[in-house]
């Protein structure tokens, strides 16, 4: 089947920097609220819409989306990262790792919902949007990414999450899974991750005493020492192949607010940027104001400097998502 994509007019002139911008954005929350069939289009529409208020897309740029989509409705391809590249500029690119499929994972209480009407295969994940250029794996590529139809294939990805089936069609049976990037800004190598770390339902963020959130906390922290496992095994790579260490740049929806014993975890080994929002807009997500969504950097060679972090305090579109993203800009030092 031959999928059709629109075309979109690039973006108008904008004023250059070389400053780095990093964004993890949750786009998928609010999917509920949006008209059924879910339209993959408009939300990367609206995600650029909102995006475009923080970050000038000429300047290098990784954005980091979680719940982002792919689907085919009346044979056309809808693919989010796809068309918000087509807003931003002929020079991003976008990669995709879906976490669950309505092939792989045909449960009902997710594709039967209004949302999923008519579409003759979907999937929901995570993906990354950069215009930075892409840099060689230490250990190579085989094949060459072009002989995979090299679009969505240039990031890797690897579950973090423990063997499911997604048999509950819930979140508490969805599986997770982290992507990884190998990314060049202004000459030095860098890796970009981006997850989406598991929610239990019933859990409170706010009250770490109450058992299911115990439970819940317990489980993102198995999924943060499976990244941390990832990250080893990337320096393991790079050493073997005598390549030097590189910074590594990991963002996503970590479900868990910074004093958390999960993301205390990775503050073992990476830096937590702190938004530099007033104290009553510390938070990411809008039903619970909890802060959940992070960038961390781990920079062993100190080549980066860290220079803001904010949160976007307000959203153009009540019904694009129920998170705020979070913005960090860096350089080099």
């Amino acid at each position: 089947m031959r999928c059709v994509y629109d075309t979109i007019p690039p973006l108008g002139p904008k004023q250059d920097a070389a400053m780095l911008q990093v964004v993890s954005f949750n786009i998928g929350g609010a999917r509920g609220m949006r008209p059924a069939p879910h339209d993959h289009h408009k939300l990367a529409t609206d995600t650029f819409t909102t995006l475009k208020q923080v970050i000038n897309p000429r300047q290098p740029t990784i954005i980091a989306l979680q719940e982002s989509g792919r689907a085919v409705h009346h044979d056309r391809c809808r693919d989010v990262g796809w068309k918000l590249t087509q807003f931003l500029g002929e020079s991003y690119i976008a990669a995709f790792a879906p976490e669950v499929t309505m092939c792989a994972h045909p449960h009902p209480n997710l594709w039967d919902r209004p949302a999923y009407r008519d579409m003759r295969a979907a999937a929901e994940g995570n993906a990354i949007v950069t215009n930075l250029p892409l840099e060689a794996w230490s250990w190579g590529s085989y094949p060459d990414f072009g002989a995979c139809h090299g679009a969505h294939t240039w990031a890797r990805q690897t579950t973090i999450s423990r063997a499911t089936l997604y048999s509950s069609g819930n979140r508490d049976t969805q599986p997770r899974n982290l992507m990884v990037a190998s990314l060049r800004y202004r000459g030095v190598p860098l890796y970009f991750l981006n997850t989406h770390l598991g929610v239990l339902i019933g859990e409170d963020r706010h009250d770490m005493s109450y058992e299911r959130s115990r439970t819940a906390s317990q489980m993102r922290q198995a999924q943060v020492n499976e990244i941390l496992h990832v990250i080893e095994e990337l320096k393991a790579a790079d050493r073997s192949n005598e390549a030097p260490e590189r910074a590594i740049l990991l963002a996503g929806d970590f479900n868990a607010q910074p004093d958390a014993p999960e993301m205390e975890a990775l503050q073992r080994h990476f830096r937590l940027l702190s938004p530099e929002n007033p104290p009553s807009q510390q938070w990411t997500h809008q039903q619970y104001r909890i802060l959940i969504d992070h960038i961390l950097l781990q920079d062993p060679s100190g080549q980066f400097s860290v220079i803001s972090c904010h949160i976007q305090s307000s959203l153009p579109f009540d019904d694009l998502t129920d998170h705020r993203p979070l913005v960090g800009i860096l350089a080099l030092a």
